[in-house]
């Protein structure tokens, strides 16, 4: 069976990387990035949202188990 990637892992693979990721609220676009958080929250509400998910986005993802 081919392991498939959600297109939320895609996403954050093509993503910017070592910056703050500002996501829409629901979580399916990449709407600012930033170095601070506060500079990808800035950035994502010049972009018009409000409420944006921040996330860091390292150099390399790694799958983790908790």
């Amino acid at each position: 069976m081919e392991a498939r990637m959600s297109a939320f892992s895609q996403m954050l693979l093509d993503s910017p990387r070592n910056c703050w990721l500002a996501l829409t609220e629901d979580k399916t676009k990449i709407v600012a990035s930033g170095s601070t958080p506060e500079e990808a929250e800035a950035n994502a509400k010049r972009d018009g949202v409000d409420d944006p998910l921040l996330i860091w986005s390292p150099e390399q993802w790694t799958p983790r188990v908790f």
